[in-house]
């Protein structure tokens, strides 16, 4: 989980609860809607936006909007019959009732085909959605982008959508509000109901947020698995090469500064496939794990171990190493490796591997060109016979 995502999700926590506060303090629909729309802004870009109602007698209502580009004000937009409006995108998009996320292409395929006659100008990516409350639609909220069609991605959509209930739920929450206090005005008799109504109401809301903040931590909790399972190989769970390549970049960059010394030993077992041939795959991938196993525990816990593909896996390591020692450790590696691995048949096998090993030596360095030295010196390895190691590196030190 990365810490841009994190503050993604305390802002659309911070936001619910902002909805929540407007409830006792704005005086007004008009007030209510700005506050919400100012909670947006802190969301994603949402310069331009505007809210649509459906009153009691089937008019249209737009009790706020707000656009950089058409000088359109709501009081011009008061008491609209829906079939004045019947073939604008706005109308469209409350036909349908559901989330509408349209580009300037599709937009213009819509008026194209008839469908649409646009207002204004055009947006490039244009938002809708609807606001629903107890199986009651109320109307609809819209974002819209003049300045890029992919301005708003798929996660901010979902975040957008999860706001759009809140917002629902405080609009019902509001309008109630609003028509207990008038009431309250001139009839002290219904104190005790409003305050009833008002507790259960914000009660709901409170339970809306524990929920989404549940929902939330599940989702946090799927992204850093999501996120390791990606950068590491299901079979073994080593790194795997995406994994490698993030970090020999990251070393290449460091590189361009310090004087850092980076060796890559790549290894490849010998006489594998028979293995796999002859006992089926799922021997061969008890070996590729018992080698796995035996890399790790042979090098240092801050070493990098990663099985790149196939019975191919890479030793990083990011310290200076004076040649013998470095000689010690591959032989080391190919003596682990060669000891006998029992299979769950209780048939024993043996594999062996050839190792290339390529170094920096302190000079600036490509993350695709130390690879590269180690594949070619692991070329050299394996063209000597079994169980060897080639260096690509100078042995002074």
């Amino acid at each position: 989980m990365t810490k841009g995502t994190i503050a993604t999700n305390n802002n659309v926590i911070d936001s619910m609860a902002d909805i929540v506060a407007c409830l006792n303090t704005s005086d007004s629909i008009q007030r209510f809607l700005l506050d919400i729309h100012c909670i947006l802004q802190k969301v994603t870009y949402a310069d331009n936006f505007y809210v649509v109602l459906f009153k009691s007698n089937g008019e249209l209502s737009f009790p706020y909007f707000h656009d950089v580009k058409d000088d359109i004000r709501a009081e011009d937009l008061e008491d609209i019959k829906f079939e004045q409006i019947k073939k604008t995108l706005t109308a469209y998009a409350l036909e349908q009732k559901t989330i509408c996320n349209f580009t300037d292409v599709e937009i213009k395929q819509l008026i194209e085909s008839g469908a649409l006659q646009v207002l204004g100008t055009v947006p490039q990516q244009w938002l809708c959605f609807p606001l629903n409350n107890r199986n009651h639609f109320l109307g609809a909220f819209i974002i819209q982008s003049y300045r890029r069609n992919d301005e708003y991605s798929g996660v901010i959509v979902d975040v957008l959508y999860t706001i759009s209930h809140v917002i629902s739920s405080a609009l019902d929450a509001f309008n109630n509000q609003q028509a207990l206090l008038e009431a309250n005005q001139t009839m002290q008799d219904y104190q005790a109901e409003l305050e009833k109504h008002v507790a259960a109401r914000t009660q709901e809301l409170q339970q809306s947020l524990e929920d989404l903040q549940h929902e939330v931590e599940k989702s946090e909790k799927l992204q850093a698995q999501l996120e390791y399972e990606s950068l590491h190989d299901n079979l073994t769970n080593l790194a795997n090469r995406k994994y490698l390549f993030k970090e020999l970049s990251r070393l290449a960059s460091k590189s361009e500064r310090n004087k850092i010394e980076v060796y890559v030993l790549y290894l490849d077992l010998d006489d594998f496939k028979p293995i796999n041939d002859e006992f089926g795959h799922k021997s061969g991938d008890l070996v590729l794990r018992t080698v796995a196993q035996r890399l790790t525990s042979e090098v240092r816990g801050y070493d990098l171990v990663a099985r790149i593909g196939g019975d191919e896996f890479v030793v990083l390591l990011m310290e200076p190493l004076h040649f013998g020692v470095l000689d010690q450790l591959c032989q080391r590696l190919l003596r682990s490796i060669q000891q006998p691995i029992q299979l769950e048949s209780e048939q024993v096998v043996n594999c062996g591997c050839s190792i290339g090993v390529a170094g920096n030596y302190t000079q600036q360095f490509t993350a695709e060109n130390l690879l590269h030295q180690a594949d070619q010196s692991l070329y050299a390895a394996k063209n000597k016979g079994k169980n060897q190691v080639h260096f690509a590196m100078s042995h002074e030190q």
